[in-house]
Formats: structure tokens, C-alpha cells, sequence
């Protein structure tokens, strides 16, 4: 091949290289779309505020895990006694989403009354006859609550007050559903989350370790 062909070969190749790269890598007519979730939000509003709307207790629930001995398997509860003094919910609307609860600590309940009778109550720092009073009381209220971006949920910053001490707590809350149901509009709602029941809030028992998980379901029904 003589010397005119092959520069006048490469010069061809250059050229359609060039031209390739320009029509795989300009874009300017397309419209890049994110591809993170689709998040759709009701309009769904619960409030105890309302005089028609009740707190059903008898199908809600506070439940706990901690670590036996803080290193074998979870020793599990609930607490038989619990309610709520405010309760809000707007659900586009986190500035519409408030609460506080409360549960009785010598409620606890185990299924085994020797446990529950016994070491779990000095473990709570209450005893059997209180009610109402401080040292009986685990109450949590919600100071922040923003929309989850990555599901339908609610990321909510509270404070817990337990064993006489407040310390902040993160929570994932979340709207679980509607129905209706004896002439009552039925919501039901869940929240999680987890505290340092030795580091923050001073636990001294060797019974329980120290993270110990919560889990909370409410449901609320709305007269029509």
C-alpha cells in the first residue's frame, strides 16, 4: 500500500471514530429521571384532640427485648398498663405529627410471674403498688418529626424519660393502615426504637443488657 493510501485510510478512521463518540455521548435532548422510590402520601388525619376519636388499647401493644445476662438469648416483655395523653397525625404533613405515651413499669409481664414479680421491678427501679408516680413511669414524647425518603415512614427524633433520666432516642414510626369496622374508621399505627438502658439511663441489674429494642403498636378508631 503506498504511502498516500494509508494516510488517506487513517484519516477516514479518525474521522468516523470521531463521529461515533459525538452521537453515543451527547445527550442534550434527553431527560435524565432519578430512579430513587415513588413516594404517594393520603391525606388520612387521626387526633385524640377529637372528641370522637378513642384509643383502643385492647388490640394495641408495647413490647421489649434485651440480651439475658447481656450476652445470651433475648428476654422478652410487654407491659400491660400504657396509654397515650397526646396523639397526632397529618400524614403529609410532618409538622401535623406529634405524641406522647406512657407506660406503668411495674406492668411488666413476662409470662412468668416469678420474673415479673421479682427482678425485673428492682431492675426498673419501681415497685408493685406504685402507679402514677415518677419512678413508675416511662413516658416518651416526640420533639422532631420529618418524612422518610426512602419509604412511606416517618423518622422521628423523642425523648424518653426512664428510670428518672431523659435522654434523646430515634425512632422510625409508620402509618400501618385503615378500615372500618362496628361503625368506626380503624387506624393503626407502629413505632421502633432502641436505648442504652446501662450507658444512658443508669440500669444496674446484670439481667438485661445493655440495648434493649422497643416496639410499639397503637390503633385508634375514629366515629362516624
Amino acid at each position: 500500500m503506498s504511502l498516500l493510501r494509508r494516510r488517506l485510510l487513517t484519516a477516514i478512521l479518525l474521522v468516523a471514530g470521531y463521529c461515533g463518540y459525538i452521537a453515543a455521548c451527547t445527550h442534550e435532548d434527553e431527560l435524565l429521571t432519578s430512579q430513587g422510590p415513588n413516594i404517594e402520601r393520603g391525606d388520612e388525619k387521626v387526633s385524640l384532640e377529637s372528641t370522637n376519636t378513642s384509643f383502643d388499647k385492647a388490640h394495641s401493644n408495647v413490647q421489649w427485648a434485651s440480651a439475658y445476662l447481656g450476652a445470651t438469648s433475648l428476654l422478652t416483655g410487654r407491659f400491660d398498663n400504657f396509654g397515650f395523653d397526646t396523639f397526632n397525625f397529618d400524614e403529609s404533613n410532618a409538622a401535623g405529627i406529634s405524641f406522647s405515651a406512657w407506660v406503668w413499669l411495674n406492668s411488666v409481664n413476662t409470662s412468668e410471674p416469678g420474673r415479673d414479680d421479682g427482678c425485673l421491678l428492682q431492675t426498673f427501679g419501681t415497685s408493685g403498688n406504685l402507679t402514677t408516680e415518677d419512678e413508675n413511669l416511662a413516658i416518651i414524647t416526640s420533639k422532631k418529626v420529618e418524612l422518610s425518603t426512602t419509604d412511606k415512614g416517618y423518622n422521628v427524633t423523642a425523648d424518653l424519660t426512664f428510670h428518672g433520666v431523659t435522654k434523646e432516642v430515634t425512632c422510625k414510626m409508620n402509618y400501618d393502615g385503615k378500615t372500618a369496622s362496628g361503625g368506626n374508621d380503624v387506624y393503626g399505627f407502629s413505632l421502633q426504637f432502641q436505648f442504652l438502658a446501662k450507658t444512658d439511663f443508669l440500669i444496674e441489674s446484670s439481667n438485661v443488657g445493655d440495648n434493649a429494642d422497643v416496639k410499639c403498636n397503637a390503633v385508634f378508631r375514629v366515629a362516624n
